[in-house]
């Protein structure tokens, strides 16, 4: 009986974790909406958490969606989503002029709800989503690193594995006085706060705005990210990761008619493919960004993901259970390749120390416990009601063995 109630527990607990599983949240956007002013005198909605929310639902996904927003945004574009606005004075408003026969764009802001948002905003079960895609738009609207905290341990086994993309376009935007889009020349505080320590981030740039990186800088941000894919238009994308760099290329269409939202919808598409564990995610990623450039400017963000829906299969009890088990193989992975990593540094350490240290560290340790005993036994025999009379040349002799040992003892604890 005490047999099969060992094995019965772990069973339990298995039924339980893909139980789960199965009514998790698909996908978490968070972002600011906003509102684009352009030439013609439009207003229509904007923003990256618009753009990936229109793919979402192409996809069949309903997604949790965390926004800010004044009383005058246009809020259509998350119409089969559960929303949740953080209520803002006004909503961020961009000012868009285009130069050079349309080719280059300048942007101003001309209004600013001025709220971060954070995990603290988005509601309890919405931060279990098994995916999640960031997707700031200025420097200062949203707290990407908070994502990556737990509160305790229960929060961590709560929340479960996740895949977190990060749209980092607006932290790498700076503010002039008059309102104007700036660019950063190098990788900013809040980007780099976003990636956290763990690598746990895929990271979505343009050219645009790594252009003007050094290696070094690069690097670093590479270094920090599970994965960096950086856009460049027509020129496809590049992906860098643990196994190196990879071009992704452009899926050519008869008739490219507005860009807008194309580094959105890439993004999402491959975070949408990673998780459900497609073995070629840049490549379906390239795919569905060519279907939102398809589309004229006038009806975005709303029809973006148009082209895309019917062609990707919904998700299925099934494709969740499957995103389980490879979360939960990812994650036992994970403990071995740690625990594999931390052995093999003890073991480097050991083969540093000089021959016989062991040996001579495990003598002290035991001479040190006889010792402690012998003293303690000097102490009742050679004193009054329990209080040393004198000290002499081996008790001085033994204070040092015992320094010596303590020093030993706290290095190795320490390594």
């Amino acid at each position: 009986m005490k047999h099969w109630a060992v094995l019965l527990v772990p069973l339990v607990a298995l039924i339980g974790y893909f139980a789960s599983e199965l009514g998790r949240v698909d996908l978490l956007l968070v972002g600011t909406i906003t509102v684009d002013v352009v030439d013609d005198g439009s207003r229509p909605a904007g923003g990256a958490v618009s753009y990936a929310a229109s793919i979402a639902r192409a996809y069949g996904i309903r997604a949790c969606v965390v926004s800010v927003a004044g009383e005058d945004a246009d809020l259509s574009v998350f119409a089969g989503h559960e929303l949740h606005v953080v209520p803002a004075a006004a909503t961020l408003t961009f000012e868009h002029t285009y130069t050079w026969f349309g080719h280059q764009r300048k942007l101003r802001v001309t209004a600013n709800p001025n709220v971060t948002l954070s995990r603290a905003h988005v509601p309890r079960h919405c931060q279990r989503a098994r995916t999640v895609i960031l997707g700031p738009l200025t420097q200062h609207e949203l707290d990407a690193a908070s994502f990556l905290e737990y509160d305790s341990m229960w929060d961590a086994l709560f929340r479960g594995r996740q895949h977190i993309g990060l749209m980092a376009q607006g932290f790498q935007r700076r503010l002039g006085p008059d309102g104007r889009v700036l660019p950063l020349l190098t990788p900013s505080p809040q980007l780099l706060s976003g990636l956290g320590r763990s690598r746990r981030v895929s990271l979505f740039l343009s050219d645009v705005e790594t252009e003007p990186w050094s290696e070094d800088w690069l690097g670093l941000v590479v270094g920090s990210a599970e994965r960096v894919l950086i856009t460049r238009g027509s020129a496809g994308a590049t992906e860098y990761n643990d196994t190196g760099v990879h071009d992704i290329h452009i899926v050519p269409v008869d008739k490219v008619r507005d860009t807008n939202g194309a580094g959105d919808t890439f993004a999402t598409g491959y975070m949408l493919a990673l998780a459900r564990g497609l073995p070629d995610p840049g490549a379906h990623a390239s795919w569905a960004a060519s279907r939102a450039v398809m589309q004229p400017q006038s009806c975005k963000p709303h029809c973006a993901g148009d082209l895309i829906e019917g062609h990707v299969p919904a998700w299925r009890p099934a494709d969740r259970l499957a995103a389980a088990a490879h979360g939960l193989g990812a994650a036992a992975r994970g403990l071995v390749d740690r625990g594999l990593r931390e052995g093999l540094a003890a073991a480097l350490h050991l083969r540093q120390l000089p021959p016989g240290t062991l040996t001579q560290m495990a003598a002290k340790a035991t001479a040190g416990a006889g010792g402690g005993a012998a003293q303690s036994g000097k102490k009742k025999s050679g004193g009054v009601g329990g209080k040393k009379l004198a000290a002499g040349p081996a008790d001085e002799e033994d204070d040092d063995d015992d320094d010596e040992l303590a020093s030993v003892t706290v290095a190795t604890v320490t390594l």
